[in-house]
């Protein structure tokens, strides 16, 4: 009990700092560039960059508030969760806990065109 009579904010016995697992990520960003001379001092540079190619959901948060009662047996009305290490899932909705709340951006593309002189 931390004091602020939210059940929701407090941790759970036992359970010490920083003892969630958060989402996986992996995203593959790639630029390709082609420069073409113009003359003795010019250059013409091509350029295409991609963010997140693979387009994979990369979760941003986790809704973290699960107050006390997710470490109990189920049998007492808990969650019946024994380990502390908990990961998020995206099997729940974003008010319930452990359900994601924000996802990253998906994939971005862009092309450019840089005139050097």
């Amino acid at each position: 009990m931390n004091g602020d009579r939210h059940s929701t904010t407090d941790r759970a016995i036992g359970a010490g700092r920083n003892t969630g697992v958060g989402p996986d990520y992996f995203t593959w960003d790639m630029r390709l560039q082609r420069e073409f001379k113009l003359g003795e001092r010019a250059t013409l540079a091509l350029m295409a960059e991609s963010f997140n190619l693979v387009n994979r959901t990369n979760y941003g948060s986790v809704n973290n508030i699960v107050g006390p009662n997710l470490f109990l047996p189920t049998a007492v009305g808990g969650g019946g969760l024994t380990n502390f290490a908990v990961h998020g899932t995206n099997t729940v909705g974003p008010s319930s806990p452990l359900g994601f709340t924000s996802a990253l951006a998906k994939r971005e593309i862009q092309l450019g065109l840089r005139l050097n002189f």
